[in-house]
């Protein structure tokens, strides 16, 4: 079936008009990037400056405490380390001033010389103040640090220990920074004074460089150290620090941002001036730019959208509609109406001429799969179905009563069972598995009239399970291998049915303690294999292959028969049939 494409005059291409329009409006890229550009910006970027300035001032706090703590904690270990107790104790018992010194000096420069964080370390015992142990980076001048810290530090030390007890202090003299703590005895009573010049450039070095900042001062307690710029009074901007708070905001014609860091050892307020007066005149100028650009653009993007609207998302509408019809299997539907675009109008014919081939197709290959199906069926049983004669063994079952021969009469009786089986007069692909396990049931009671004692047979049945539906003589065929390939070789065996439930699949399962060879498991593999060329086999080996592909003809591909050994080297024979399916 073929549907003529139907045109008229007023029809164009529509991917002429496609060029025309993004001629015409070559600008509307640029404008749309640009208006959410400014769109963003105008309504996010005091938001984003704030943010930025913040987390880079809050990551540079972290920095900063970090490395005031691991400078704390450098410290204490001359109160914890007993080497300066020792040194100064030895020193009162024999006034050896010399020993004292190298003992000192020696500690000092071993814990704090190679410590970045300190420009020089002294130390001076509270019973000697004006005999003061150094050790310095070794990146420092020396010379001039220690000069600096003798002339305008050391006295406003003394005075500050006097007064810390045993928590920390800092001093500024002179623009440098000193860290000071007390060395305690078993007393808590001080005994040596112990003085840290803070490499500042370094330990701040990330509140320095915040972005945008112009003016940085910071609080070490109450102690300023500036690290850009002029020195910021709190006092003057009317700032009230809070503990562990942070704030933006605008003083006068000057953006800053201050906070407090409060641990339980000491304090860290800062106060930073930013600019941003650059980014803000840029905004206002990008605003102005971005308002033409909107009065511009506005006629160019109704012009597109009622073209879009009109010749590409309508058609476009109509066949994802009768599109999802097909997805729902209401095949043969069909798109009503014309384009106005050649293309659009191919695609609505092409749609409805394939919508009506495609129920044309299916409704063929539906009834050619039921057909075929229901004679592959009838083929695949054909072949493991006997053709005796029901009426034959009725009478020699009347003779063998006659005659007193029960053992004959039961086998006789379990043969009929199996043929009554086998021909099934009334059709049924299925059965209930306990019916089938009534077949299987009389198959085993003639083998076992074969085999004798030498066969033991046990079974493990889930009794909810019996209900079930399952195809006729599905566990005969394989029960008969178990018994042809795994118990006659070695005269005697066992043989374990099961019957399971595994997640939403029904199992049959037949295991046999005889073990397969590497050439069975072939022969096997190539018996299930669906390509396998069968005309050169026995009869007698293609009942499990008729069971696999009955099961698969009946269920789909998730059900089938499969044969493996398990771990005791033990043969077992599975069938899985899905349990929805099986109930049906």
């Amino acid at each position: 079936m073929k549907m003529k494409t139907k045109r008229n005059s007023q029809q164009f291409s529509l991917k002429w008009g496609l060029v025309c329009i993004i001629i015409a409006c070559w600008i509307l890229p640029i404008a749309l990037i640009s208006g959410a550009t400014g769109y963003y910006i105008t309504h996010n970027i005091n938001d984003q400056i704030t943010e930025t300035i913040t987390t880079s001032a809050n990551n540079s706090l972290k920095i900063a405490v970090n490395q005031l703590d691991s400078a704390i904690s450098s410290s204490r270990y001359a109160s914890y380390n007993p080497a300066v107790k020792n040194a100064y104790g030895s020193f009162n018992r024999t006034g050896d001033a010399n020993e004292l010194y190298d003992r000192v000096t020696a500690f000092l420069s071993q814990q704090y010389k190679y410590d970045d964080k300190f420009l020089i370390t002294a130390l001076y015992f509270c019973g000697q103040p004006d005999n003061v142990y150094y050790t310095f980076n070794a990146t420092y001048n020396a010379t001039s640090a220690v000069q600096q810290y003798r002339n305008h530090a050391h006295q406003q030390v003394r005075e500050l220990s006097e007064t810390l007890g045993s928590d920390i202090g800092f001093i500024n003299a002179d623009g440098r920074t000193y860290m000071v703590r007390n060395i305690l005895d078993g007393d808590y009573k001080p005994y040596a004074v112990l003085t840290m010049q803070l490499d500042t450039a370094g330990m701040f070095a990330g509140i320095k460089n915040i972005v945008w900042g112009k003016d940085t001062t910071i609080w070490l307690n109450d102690t300023p150290v500036v690290l850009n710029g002029e020195q910021l009074s709190p006092q003057r901007l009317g700032i009230a620090f809070k503990a562990n708070s942070q704030t933006f905001r605008s003083i006068g014609d000057r953006t800053y941002l201050y906070g407090m860091n409060r641990t339980g050892v000491y304090r860290i307020s800062y106060v930073i001036a930013v600019d941003i007066s650059p980014l803000a005149a840029e905004l206002n100028r990008f605003k102005i730019v971005l308002v033409w650009m909107g009065i511009l653009i506005v006629p160019l993007l109704a012009l597109v959208i009622w073209f879009f609207t009109r010749n590409v998302s309508r058609p476009i509408d109509r066949l994802i509609v009768e599109a999802g019809n097909i997805e729902e299997g209401n095949f043969g539907v069909q798109v009503s109406g014309d384009s106005r675009s050649i293309e659009f109008q191919y695609l609505t014919d092409a749609f409805n001429s394939m919508s009506s081939k495609l129920k044309y197709q299916f409704d063929r290959i539906y009834r050619e799969e039921l057909a075929l199906r229901d004679a592959r069926i009838m083929a695949l049983q054909s072949q493991i179905n006997p053709h005796f004669l029901n009426n034959t063994l009725e009478i020699i079952n009347w003779e063998a009563r006659l005659s007193d021969n029960v053992k004959v009469s039961r086998m006789i009786e379990a043969l009929s069972t199996m043929l009554d089986a086998a021909i099934d007069r009334k059709g049924r692909p299925v059965v209930h598995v306990s019916e089938e396990m009534m077949y299987v049931d009389a198959y085993l009671y003639i083998i076992s009239e074969r085999l004798g004692k030498r066969l033991t047979v046990r079974k493990e049945i889930d009794p909810s399970l019996l209900d079930l539906y399952a195809p006729r003589l599905i566990m005969q065929p394989i029960i008969e291998n178990a018994v042809e390939h795994g118990i006659q070789p070695q005269q005697k065996g066992v043989i374990v049915i099961r019957i399971f439930r595994e997640e939403d699949n029904l199992i049959l399962e037949v295991e046999n303690d005889g073990a397969m060879s590497p050439e069975d498991e072939r022969r096997v593999e190539r018996l299930l294999s669906d390509e396998y060329d069968t005309a050169n086999e026995s009869a007698n080996n293609l009942g499990i292959r008729n069971v696999n592909q009955r099961l698969k003809i009946i269920y789909g591909e998730s059900s089938g028969l499969s044969i493996k050994m398990n771990s005791y080297g033990h043969t077992i024979s599975r069938i899985v049939i899905a349990i929805e399916q099986s109930k049906q």
